[in-house]
C-alpha cells in the first residue's frame, strides 16, 4: 500500500469512528435511556406494579352429563336385523332340503336344524328357531317404540373429583392505590383427568359402565382473574373479590380397553374447547416489601360436548353393552344367546356354541358388503362445575 493510499484509508476510518461516537450517549445513564425499548420511565413504573406468584392449584369437580346419543343412527336397525334373519331362515331351509345353493360353511354356521337327525323333521322345522327369535325381537322393538338397537339409554359420565398442578402466575396492579388487579396464570402442567362411567338401566340398576374408568384426557386451563382488593397494601391481610375467566383446552384423550370392548371397537374421543367464568374470593398477606402469600378460591362452570367415534364395530353375544338395553330387548337377546334359556333356541343354532347376536351381526355386515358393522359417532354434552383452590407465594418485580 502506498503512503497516499494509507492516508486515505486512515482518514476514512477516522470519519467512521467520529460518526459512531457522535450518535452514542456520553454517559451510562444516557446509554440505558437510549437503549430502552419502552418510553422513558415507563418500564420502571410497569415493573413496580408487577409481581409473580408460584403455587399449587387444586380443582374439585362436580359433573353433570346428559345421556350419550347416537349421531349416525342405530348400530343395527330393525330392517337390518329382519333382513339378516331372512337370510338365516333361507339358509336353514336350503340346508334342510339339501340344496346346493348354499355352502357347507353357511349350513354349519347359520342353520337352525343342525342338531336334528331325522330328515323329515329337518324340513318341517327348518327356520322355526329364527322365526321365534324374529318375533320376540320385533315385539321388544315395538314395545320400546324404536326402529333399531343403538346406544343404551342412561349412559352418563363423571370426571375425576379432584386434580391439581403447580402453577405460575403474573399479576399487574391497574391503579396507583393497588386496589384493582389483573392476574394471569401463564405456566402450568396440563391436568390429567380420568372420566368414569355413570348411570342406570331403565329398571333402576347400575349399568355396566357405572364406576368403570373409561377415558383419560389432558386439560390445559389458562385462567385470568380480575379482582378488587380492599384496604391498602399496608394492611396485614387484604381480602379481595374478583371474576375469573378460563379457556379449557382438552387434548390427548385415550380410551380404556374396557370402554373399547363396550363400544364394540377402537374408540377415539374429542372434546370441544370451551370458555367458562365465575366468582373468586381471596386473601393476600405481605411477608415484607417484596414477598407475600396468597390464598384464593373460586368457581368456574364449563359446558362442553364430547364426540366419540367407534371404528370397525363388532357386537358379539355376551357383550356388556347388551345387558344395558331395555328389559324387553335383553330378554329377546337372551333367548338367542343364553344356552340355559327356557326355549333352548341357541342349542340348535349353527354349531350350538354361537349365540344369535353374533350370527345376526355377522349377517348384517355381510348384507351391507362389509367385514363388520362399520363406524359410529356418538355425542355427549357435559356440564362441569369446578371449585378452584390456589395457594401461592408471590414476589414483586
Amino acid at each position: 500500500m502506498t503512503s497516499t493510499s494509507f492516508r486515505r484509508a486512515a482518514t476514512a476510518a477516522a470519519v467512521a469512528v467520529a460518526a459512531v461516537l457522535a450518535v452514542l450517549p456520553t454517559s451510562p445513564a444516557q446509554a440505558a435511556e437510549y437503549n430502552s425499548i419502552f418510553p422513558q420511565g415507563w418500564d420502571k413504573s410497569m415493573r413496580s406494579r408487577m409481581f409473580m406468584r408460584i403455587g399449587y392449584v387444586s380443582t374439585f369437580t362436580r359433573t353433570k352429563s346428559e345421556d350419550a346419543r347416537d349421531i349416525t343412527g342405530f348400530v343395527t336397525s330393525r330392517a337390518d336385523l329382519n333382513a339378516a334373519i331372512d337370510v338365516a331362515r333361507n339358509i336353514s331351509r336350503s340346508c334342510a332340503a339339501g340344496s346346493a345353493s348354499v355352502s357347507a360353511a353357511d349350513c354349519a354356521r347359520y342353520s337352525d336344524v343342525n342338531s336334528i337327525a331325522d330328515p323329515v323333521d329337518k324340513v318341517n322345522f327348518a327356520g322355526n328357531q329364527w322365526d321365534l327369535i324374529q318375533g320376540v325381537l320385533n315385539t321388544a322393538l315395538d314395545d320400546d317404540k324404536v326402529e333399531g338397537i343403538g346406544t343404551p339409554s342412561g349412559i352418563k359420565v363423571r370426571a375425576q373429583k379432584q386434580v391439581g398442578t403447580p402453577a405460575l402466575s403474573v399479576g399487574y396492579w391497574l391503579d396507583e392505590e393497588r386496589n384493582w388487579l389483573l392476574e394471569g396464570f401463564v405456566l402450568a402442567k396440563p391436568l390429567s383427568i380420568k372420566l368414569y362411567g355413570e348411570g342406570k338401566r331403565s329398571d333402576g340398576t347400575p349399568n355396566s359402565l357405572n364406576g368403570k374408568e373409561l377415558v383419560t384426557t389432558k386439560l390445559l386451563p389458562p385462567l385470568v382473574i380480575g379482582s378488587y382488593n380492599f384496604g391498602s397494601p399496608k394492611w396485614p391481610v387484604r381480602p379481595y373479590v374478583g371474576l375469573g375467566v378460563m379457556y379449557a383446552v382438552f387434548f390427548d384423550a385415550k380410551t380404556t380397553s374396557f370402554f373399547d370392548d363396550y363400544q364394540g371397537g377402537k374408540t377415539t374421543v374429542s372434546t370441544r374447547n370451551t370458555f367458562g367464568a365465575g366468582p373468586f374470593v381471596g386473601l393476600q398477606s405481605p411477608i415484607n416489601d417484596d414477598w407475600h402469600v396468597n390464598v384464593s378460591v373460586g368457581q368456574i362452570g364449563l359446558r362442553t360436548t364430547s364426540r366419540l367415534v367407534t371404528s370397525n364395530t363388532t357386537i358379539k353375544s355376551g357383550a356388556a353393552v347388551l345387558s344395558d338395553l331395555s328389559p324387553g330387548l335383553v330378554q329377546a337377546i337372551d333367548i338367542g344367546d343364553n344356552p340355559n334359556n327356557d326355549l333352548g333356541v341357541v342349542a340348535t343354532l349353527g354349531d350350538g356354541k354361537t349365540g344369535a347376536t353374533t350370527l345376526l351381526t355377522e349377517l348384517v355386515a355381510r348384507n351391507r358388503g362389509q367385514a363388520n358393522l362399520g363406524s359410529y359417532v356418538r355425542e355427549q354434552k357435559v356440564r362441569i362445575n369446578n371449585t378452584i383452590l390456589n395457594i401461592s407465594v408471590g414476589r414483586s418485580f
